[in-house]
């Protein structure tokens, strides 16, 4: 069944929620992917999501209008208008959300993923370090020496903390360094990924089988190992809540510690350490 075009400029006639303007568009600093010929950014309290840019092509916008009239059962973004401004597209779509019950299913995944991973056998004895037996890759462990490597890898948690003083010589105050010890104790090496953000988490529906609330059922995938290795079980909790502390307006702030167990106490001198950097 073959789709007639929709003309450009083109508003949907389902009811729309309150679309941005060109001007509030174009200031929009919530960017959530940006390339030198085109962005997507999130507006109207991230309900909405805009694409644009000179390369954005007329064709995306008339596949999302064939779906939403053909195919509905296609899991896509609504568009609610699409349109020229200064020789750039522009196509305002619907952010899909999820229900509540699909969250559900994403973090029981999660839950599942990182319990495995909390389980791992380190296959050296109190050693903390990559998984490659290196260092350990992380900027806090970065070295001062100018050779581009990590510190690392560390015997025993006092050799990790006398690394971690190291690398921050300069920058930790006095209360910091002597009180660091004392906080940053009891810690087994644990499998961790380094950088668990949204970003890292990819989500796919699986169509084969609903959650058990009926709803839509997805497999998680974690990317971006990049930072990954053997670091203390407190770390992973660091990451997730970078920079080193939860914003709890935001959901993912309340979801990440279903599936990551929180350690205040070091996440609050981390978050110190973090700020001396100039990172917080």
């Amino acid at each position: 069944m073959m789709g007639k075009p929709v003309t450009v400029p083109f508003q949907n006639s389902q009811p729309l929620p309150s679309l941005p303007t060109t001007d509030e568009i174009r200031a929009c600093t919530n960017v959530l992917w940006e390339t030198r010929a085109s962005k997507i950014v999130a507006v109207n309290d991230d309900d909405i999501v805009v694409k644009y840019g000179g390369c954005v092509d007329v064709w995306e916008g008339q596949a999302l209008v064939y779906l939403e009239r053909h195919v509905p059962e296609v899991p896509a973004p609504r568009l609610y208008a699409i349109y020229y401004d200064s020789k750039k597209l522009f196509l305002i779509m619907q952010r899909p959300s999820l229900a509540p019950s699909e969250k559900d299913d994403i973090i029981a995944k999660l839950r599942l993923i990182f319990d495995a991973m909390r389980k791992a056998e380190c296959p050296w004895p109190n050693f903390f370090g990559g998984l490659d037996g290196g260092g350990l890759p992380h900027y806090l462990f970065y070295s001062q020496h100018g050779d581009e490597k990590f510190l690392g890898p560390f015997s025993g948690e006092p050799a990790l903390v006398a690394g971690l003083v190291v690398t921050q010589t300069t920058r930790l105050a006095f209360t910091e360094k002597k009180y660091l010890a004392r906080v940053l104790q009891g810690h087994r090496p644990t499998l961790t990924h380094g950088d668990v953000q949204q970003k890292n988490i990819m989500v796919v529906e699986n169509t084969s089988r609903p959650n058990n609330q009926g709803g839509r059922s997805f497999d998680v995938v974690l990317v971006d190992w990049e930072n990954s290795g053997w670091f203390p079980d407190f770390w992973e909790c660091c990451c997730a809540s970078h920079p080193f502390i939860f914003q709890w307006d935001e959901d993912w702030s309340w979801q990440v510690q279903e599936f990551v167990q929180v350690w205040p106490a070091e996440m609050a001198i981390m978050y110190l350490i973090d700020r001396d950097l100039g990172h917080c």
